[in-house]
């Protein structure tokens, strides 16, 4: 079965003057999908959509974005594809071409075996030393990555599968692989929305059916108590627990088997 595409050629080759390659230059979508649909597939759509128009790039074709997934995943099977759209190859150094033609490079893997085990142990989480401001691309899915390489090279160092990231005041941004949510007593409080941290879906997800049950709000590590519950949830993975922070034991959340079945239901099955 074809791994990629590019353009809509199988299994092709970008070349080296793309300038995703060459300097970052373009955004790209995680999207999962389960017997041939994702139930997610219009929050990482608007998410794209607005991306490029920050960025100016020409706004994509869904339908064929739509289309291309579908020839990769075959006849309704189970996949995660990631959608890439560069600004193409022209300009002149960092000048961007006045007219780009954006290469469009779909991948699809397998859904990583991982992910029960994850949700039922939950993960160990490092609080990273590599602090994340407000910057121009803040909220965007944007394909300049090298400061989350070297979180998660610093997770592999402390045997962590998730990250707590900050930016320099000690507030809280995102995890490494998604976005962070408090819980705290009967309250789940999303950290932000932090300029910084990237727009997530399944933060979406969780916003659109929590509703007033979830609050969100600028919120300091410092502010971290030994009663509080973490997730870390992303369009991948949903909700997952986070069972210590830098080698301390966390409370378990009892609720969060109802989000996660809820997530099953409603993304997976």
């Amino acid at each position: 079965m074809t791994r990629w595409l590019v353009n809509g050629e199988p299994d092709a080759l970008v070349v080296p003057t793309d300038r995703g390659l060459l300097y970052g230059d373009g955004l790209f979508e995680t999207i999962v999908f389960h017997h041939g649909r994702s139930a997610l597939w219009s929050l990482h759509m608007a998410r794209l959509v607005a991306g490029c128009r920050r960025l100016a790039l020409p706004q994509p074709d869904i339908d064929l974005l739509a289309a291309e997934c579908h020839e990769l995943l075959g006849n309704g099977n189970s996949a995660v594809i990631r959608i890439a759209i560069t600004r193409g190859s022209g300009g002149r150094a960092y000048f961007p071409p006045e007219r780009p033609e954006p290469t469009r490079i779909l991948m699809r893997r397998a859904i990583p075996d991982s992910l029960e085990s994850q949700r039922t142990a939950g993960l160990d989480m490092h609080t990273s030393a590599i602090r994340l401001d407000a910057n121009v691309l803040g909220r965007l899915k944007h394909m300049n990555r090298l400061e989350q390489v070297l979180i998660g090279a610093e997770c592999a160092s402390h045997e962590a599968g998730e990250a707590l990231v900050l930016d320099s005041a000690g507030m809280i941004v995102e995890g490494l692989a998604g976005n962070i949510v408090v819980v705290r007593g009967d309250r789940l409080i999303a950290p932000g929305p932090h300029p910084a941290a990237v727009a997530g879906v399944g933060l979406e997800w969780l916003r659109r059916h929590a509703g007033s049950n979830l609050q969100e709000r600028p919120f300091a590590a410092a502010e971290l108590t030994g009663e509080d519950a973490l997730w870390v949830i992303n369009s991948v993975r949903g909700p997952c627990p986070i069972r210590s922070l830098d080698g301390r034991t966390l409370v378990r959340d009892k609720r969060i088997p109802e989000w996660q079945q809820r997530w099953r239901k409603e993304v997976e099955e």
